[in-house]
């Protein structure tokens, strides 16, 4: 006689007993007496053996795959509550930011330790967005040489995960310290730099809050570092800065007083200009304003833009979600205008170099780059119609949405005395 099952952790009661009660019923009937064959050994009867009836081998088959299907639709399940409620508690903290209750921080932190994750488990030329992967390096390839030179000291704020160490060596710099409020980040940034070779430059990594707090508590650790240092970079992390005024400010005084006069400050942030024409193009009904295709998405939490006479109410704290295929889910960003980051850098001695949208700063430099990529990479910048760049979708979402910029820093900037 078959025996009861012991009852899975994931299933209830109530199913378990639907499911196999019928086992209860056989242990409370009388096992029927078999034939013997007069000795008083059992005797098998050949032709009743359940143990050859095909019959009952298919039946037992079929119970088997339902039980399958049935776990792996509970899983499924499962799986899809786990996810919906990620999303809901996700939803609820971007609520929270947009009402101010909560720092963007923690948001920022925890999405980029799990894209970490998510990113070290994946197959990166399979990226649904590698196109416009290869066109974002290809700028700021561009954009690390023209402010560069053999033998500086960079500063990264906002580094990630070391994705820019390359470009870094290509330039011939003698240090690189990175700075990431992700601790995943920088301890993936650890393992890759670990793992690469020919590198000539020392690399200092840690991890720190580049943009709320001043730098100096977060490097003191460190005594190797070379400050004041030639350049500091921030590769689409700025806007984290504009929650509000405060952060904004001491973002430009940690940057201000690490960089050494005659020092740039260069980087890439969404084109405010792009925004307000997105923005100036939807009703005032609309309650939360949202464009974007396949590739991307930005919503706003409100329309005040649009209640305001199509005016930011001010230029802190404008928030919105951005969700860009297979790297950014829905996470919190700022609009950054930027004549308030040029008063600002001004502000703290530093003035304004360049600044283009990535569309016309990649037409105006790939001329003298694409004998310089790799024949990968300019397989991987090429479009269908033979030239080079991105298309379709993805143009809208890197070459239109985000800009470039660059000051240099013409004087030293002293903290008033409280």
């Amino acid at each position: 006689m078959a025996s009861k099952p012991e009852k899975p952790i994931w299933m209830s009661q109530e199913d378990y007993d639907k499911q196999y009660g019928h086992f209860d019923d056989k242990a409370d009937q009388p096992e029927p007496t078999k034939p013997t064959d007069g000795n008083g050994s059992a005797r098998l009867d050949e032709t009743n053996s359940s143990t050859d009836d095909p019959s009952e081998k298919s039946t037992h088959g079929i119970q088997k795959r339902k039980h399958q299907r049935f776990d792996q639709e509970e899983r499924n399940k499962k799986l899809r509550v786990q996810k919906l409620r990620e999303e809901q508690l996700k939803q609820h903290d971007i609520e929270m930011t947009a009402n101010r209750t909560i720092n963007v921080d923690q948001i920022v932190r925890e999405h980029y330790n799990e894209r970490t994750v998510i990113a070290n488990k994946s197959k990166r030329y399979l990226s649904p967005i590698i196109k416009l992967r290869n066109f974002n390096n290809a700028i700021k390839y561009m954009l690390i040489d023209k402010y560069t030179k053999r033998g500086d000291v960079v500063v990264e704020l906002g580094c990630g995960k070391g994705g820019d160490l390359r470009k870094y060596g290509n330039a011939g710099i003698s240090q690189f310290i990175g700075i990431d409020i992700s601790n995943a980040s920088i301890q993936e940034a650890h393992r890759r730099y670990r793992a690469m070779r020919n590198l000539a430059f020392q690399v200092i990594l840690i991890t720190g809050d580049c943009f709320g707090e001043s730098l100096g508590p977060a490097v003191e650790p460190f005594p190797e570092c070379r400050f004041p240092c030639d350049v500091v970079s921030t590769q689409f992390c700025l806007h984290y800065a504009f929650e509000t005024e405060e952060k904004a400010r001491r973002t430009l005084i940690n940057i201000s007083k690490s960089l050494k006069v005659g020092g740039y400050f260069f980087g890439t942030i969404p084109d405010s200009e792009f925004i307000r024409y997105k923005l100036n193009k939807i009703s005032k009904d609309v309650e939360k304003p949202s464009w974007g295709n396949s590739i991307y998405k930005v919503t706003f939490e409100n329309n005040e833009y649009q209640k305001n006479d199509n005016e930011f109410p001010s230029p802190y704290g404008q928030m919105y979600t951005y969700w860009l295929e297979d790297a950014i889910d829905n996470v919190p960003e700022y609009v950054v205008p930027f004549e308030t980051l040029r008063s600002l850098a001004d502000e703290y001695g530093m003035e304004l170099e360049l600044q283009m949208p990535f569309n016309k700063f990649f037409v105006q430099e790939i001329p003298n780059w694409i004998d310089k990529f790799s024949p990968k990479m300019r397989e991987g910048l090429q479009r269908s119609d033979g030239r080079f760049g991105v298309e379709g979708d993805e143009k809208e979402a890197a070459s239109y949405f985000y800009t470039m910029f660059a000051f240099r820093k013409v004087k030293d900037y002293v903290e008033p005395e409280l």
